[in-house]
């Protein structure tokens, strides 16, 4: 009896735990980076692993100013954590790489860590806005990044 009570509730757990397993998404983001000190704009595509963790790769590029222009691909990690109805908080962690470009520096390819997080708003079961912060820890070129952002889930 005990087994079979233990098989149904690791059975129901997995059920519950896997109820988003498989949900994709694909959204925009704008953004702003403090060491470029320019806007950007971002593509992002996330892959929900169970309904409270995903993964999440985005591709951006930071508009030049003053001859600097940078671009990036993350590969993100987030865990969400549920704050009230149609609305969660998410730590993020993963890694970059990114592309500086100047007319001094011809193209400087470096490795990023990004750690921050960010909030969720679910505005219908398909679609969701999002507010984001990132400290992007890269070789003499860390900056933070602050994005707005909309995806459209499926």
């Amino acid at each position: 009896m005990k087994k079979l009570f233990l098989t149904m509730l690791v059975v129901l757990v997995s059920m519950s735990a896997m109820a988003q397993e498989g949900k994709k998404a694909v959204g925009v983001n704008l953004l702003y980076g403090s060491k470029i000190e320019n806007i950007g704009i971002g593509v992002k595509g996330q892959y929900y692993a169970t309904d409270k963790v995903r993964a999440e790769l985005n591709a951006n590029y930071f508009m030049e100013k003053d001859d600097l222009s940078m671009w990036d691909i993350n590969l993100n990690g987030h865990y969400l954590i549920p704050t009230g109805a149609n609305m969660a908080a998410y730590p993020l962690v993963g890694i970059g790489l990114t592309n500086w470009h100047s007319s001094i520096i011809s193209n400087k390819v470096k490795v990023a860590i990004n750690l921050g997080g960010g909030y969720q708003f679910d505005i219908a079961d398909d679609f969701s806005i999002n507010v984001e912060g990132k400290y992007q820890i890269i070789d003499s070129y860390n900056q933070f990044v602050g994005s707005i952002g909309a995806v459209y889930k499926f």
